[in-house]
């Protein structure tokens, strides 16, 4: 066996189990958010929609997509 295919190996193995680590613990974390009732508040979700009816996106032959935050 060459050295090169040992150290392919040992990577391959690590990399594999670094991804179902990190996998394991995002479904953890999704299945602790699925059974809490902790959401955003009122006042978090009113700025929300107050952002979104003054954000608007015009398309312009020069400049191509233009933002608007209009006040």
């Amino acid at each position: 066996m060459k050295e090169i295919s040992t150290l392919i190996y040992f990577v391959s193995n690590f990399q594999a189990d670094s991804e179902n680590s990190e996998r394991e613990s995002l479904d953890l974390t999704l299945t602790r958010m699925e059974k809490s009732d902790v959401g955003p508040s009122e006042r978090t979700i009113e700025n929300i929609m107050n952002f979104a009816r003054s954000y608007e996106v015009f398309e312009s032959e020069e400049a191509g997509f233009v933002e608007m935050n209009l006040n």
